[in-house]
């Protein structure tokens, strides 16, 4: 497609959207004025982008006016889908990407015509040159990244015509064929059985929720995604696949020894051997299985879940229930999946009990771990190296959002990854291809990634990326963001903080009376000012800030975490103002501690949960006045560009 020309059936796509949505008050209105004002306005900056939009249908007509042109083999087939539901979800995705493509960059334009520069630095004069430039560069990118969309487009068309087949690699000494993109089983059950009555029987399941899981799970078999990965903890999970296993299997869209299916299980300080092993050929039985193939053992978080598995008294030991199941031929390989401080999985991987693990670890840090370690304060890079060394696979959780909300990324993580590639797809190259670009000390392969789909689309771009990842192209195109992501940490962090802000921090298990998670609250801070992922550090902050609500300083550090189980998994206590943090702060050297302080104090200023500010406000512990809490301006560039859910997905339902 020429340059320019992909901007112009944008920007036609949206003007003939806007038009057909506005009021009969705007209409009326408009026509006293410009007959295009109403509608450019609407086109950019109106359209609801979130996952709970009324304006799905003027975003989805967008789409097609737009497709009609710029690909009409992906508009004819989705216009001739088998399911509807999914081929509309796929116009919304575009018509989002598209509409957010748009308002950024009549935003910027707009913002520089003013004389204005963007709110909190987020740019140096120099980057703003570099990315925003003038309204005619502006353009050219804006087209490139539409030509990109493009392409992806003709990708989908290509991957929805015919069966496609993902990468597979060794999984380590399982010798499995793992594809490089997973199955991940815990967004589209019905219900996570947490609270109300349960549903544990067929009789009681939705038949929407079960034949999108169906619809999810035939997708997942026709792009070659056939490691299925889900959990006892996942509510209703273990039965809805159970069931659509068996309608996979009936009408031959595929054969058991096609799928690598894994379910986890949990244990507590009161689970026998006996219970445990019971639990687990439930669980397979659930499934509808006569064996899984991999069985992990589900949140191994403390070094009290490793004492259970290992030395665990009269109870017997946790481990030999799995390891006789094995024997036994129900289960063919053992593994752990974990939130654990970097020293607690190291102790776990040092067992060489485990054949492979699932752990948080992605381009911009570890979601529990960040602040661990000594390598760039990265502790899971080491055990990724640790892992490789027993010849263990390696599989990680939630790449697309514990590793930056990249569904719903923010203006300024598409502005560093764009126009070569989406965030999502960076942040799926960055692993797939680590073993080559993080060799330092030793050889650290990835093998898997995680898709948590909550509908068949969600597993598109994944897909896309990983078939493309092989490519001289997308080689060449990650190599140049991993240069500019790079260049982004130089300005913003500066070459020393870059590379000590992690030495001497603490997380809770180094200071154990108040259970500050410190290291990880500093990560955050550098994860906004390098990438704009306020929403991520949002999410993850306000776990800290949940702990701290529980945790009581006179108890010891077993006690608060019995007492506060979601702890184990999302651990650490928040900032707290009023502390002197001259004791947490001992090891850490001089010329960053007024920076850790700022840090600290920045996270808790823009992430605390609104409702825990003003609690605090009304008992006194902050001064500032309840309108600076409640109207704070964020920053365009921290702002989520879109949403790719184009619904609120079924256990997110209440």
């Amino acid at each position: 497609m020429n340059r320019a020309k992909s901007l112009l059936i944008s920007e036609s796509a949206f003007f003939s959207a806007a038009a057909a949505s506005v009021s009969d008050q705007e209409r009326h209105h408009n026509r006293s004025s410009s007959p295009r004002r109403g509608g450019l306005a609407r086109r950019y900056s109106t359209f609801d982008l979130g996952s709970t939009s009324g304006d799905n249908e003027p975003i989805a007509e967008a789409a097609r006016k737009f497709l009609s042109s710029a690909c009409p083999e992906l508009l004819a087939i989705l216009e001739n889908h088998y399911d509807e539901g999914s081929a509309r979800d796929r116009l919304v995705k575009i018509g989002r990407s598209i509409n957010a493509t748009l308002r950024y960059g009549q935003a910027t334009i707009e913002r520089k015509n003013r004389g204005e520069s963007a709110q909190m630095g987020v740019w140096s004069p120099d980057e703003e040159e570099e990315y925003i430039g003038s309204e005619v560069e502006r353009k050219i990118k804006t087209d490139d990244i539409l030509q990109r969309l493009v392409r992806e487009c003709k990708d989908l068309a290509e991957l929805l015509s015919s069966p496609a087949k993902v990468p597979t690699v060794r999984y380590g000494r399982t010798g499995i064929q793992m594809p490089i993109v997973t199955l991940g089983c815990m967004r589209f059950q019905q219900s996570w059985n947490r609270g109300g009555k349960p549903i544990t029987t067929p009789e009681q399941l939705d038949a929407e929720c079960q034949e999108n899981l169906v619809r999810i799970l035939k997708h997942a078999v026709h792009c070659g995604v056939h490691h299925v990965e889900t959990a006892k903890g996942y509510g209703c999970s273990e039965l809805q696949i159970g069931l659509a296993l068996k309608t996979l299997f009936e009408e031959g869209v595929c054969k058991r020894e096609d799928l690598i299916i894994q379910t986890k299980g949990g244990i507590s300080s009161s689970t026998s051997k006996s219970d445990f092993k019971s639990q687990i050929v439930q669980q397979i039985k659930t499934l509808g299985l006569d064996y899984v193939d991999l069985f992990s053992v589900h949140g191994l978080n403390t070094n009290d879940h490793v004492e259970w598995l290992f030395n665990h008294g009269e109870k017997g030991n946790l481990i030999d229930a799995v390891r006789e199941l094995k024997e036994e031929g129900k289960i063919r390989w053992i593994g752990f999946s974990t939130h654990a401080p970097a020293h607690v999985i190291r102790r776990a991987i040092e067992t060489d009990a485990f054949d492979y693990l699932n752990l948080h670890y992605h381009f911009m840090g570890a979601y529990t771990a960040s602040g661990d370690g000594c390598e760039n304060g990265e502790g899971n890079l080491t055990n990724i190296r640790l892992a490789h060394e027993h010849d263990m696979g390696v599989f990680i959780i939630s790449p697309y959002d514990k590793g930056g909300r990249l569904y719903t990324p923010s203006h300024l993580s598409r502005e560093l990854t764009l126009p070569e590639m989406e965030p999502m797809e960076y942040g799926s190259s960055w692993l797939w291809h680590h073993e080559n670009h993080c060799q330092c000390d030793g050889p650290a392969p990835i093998h898997t990634i995680v898709c948590g789909a909550a509908r068949p689309s969600d597993l598109d771009q994944p897909v896309m990326a990983a078939l493309r990842s092989l490519t001289d192209e997308a080689k060449e195109d990650f190599e140049v963001v991993s240069r500019r992501i790079d260049e982004r940490k130089k300005f913003v962090l500066g070459k020393e903080w870059g590379a000590t802000w992690h030495v001497g921090l603490p997380n809770y298990t180094q200071n154990e009376r108040h259970g500050f998670q410190i290291g990880n609250m500093v990560w955050l801070y550098n994860a906004i000012h390098v990438y704009g992922m306020l929403d991520m550090a949002k999410d993850r902050y306000a776990t800290l800030v949940n702990n701290s609500k529980k945790w009581d300083t006179k108890k010891a550090l077993k006690e608060n975490l019995a007492a506060n189980p979601v702890f184990n998994w999302m651990p650490g206590c928040a900032y707290e103002p009023s502390h002197d943090y001259s004791s947490e702060l001992k090891d850490v050297p001089a010329e960053n501690k007024a920076r850790v302080l700022v840090a600290m104090e920045f996270v808790h200023e823009w992430c605390c949960p609104e409702k825990s500010k003003l609690m605090a406000l009304e008992a006194g512990a902050d001064e500032k006045k309840e309108e600076d809490i409640t109207k704070k301006v964020i920053p365009l560039e921290w702002q989520a560009a879109y949403d790719m859910r184009p619904w609120t997905a079924f256990p997110e339902r209440g």
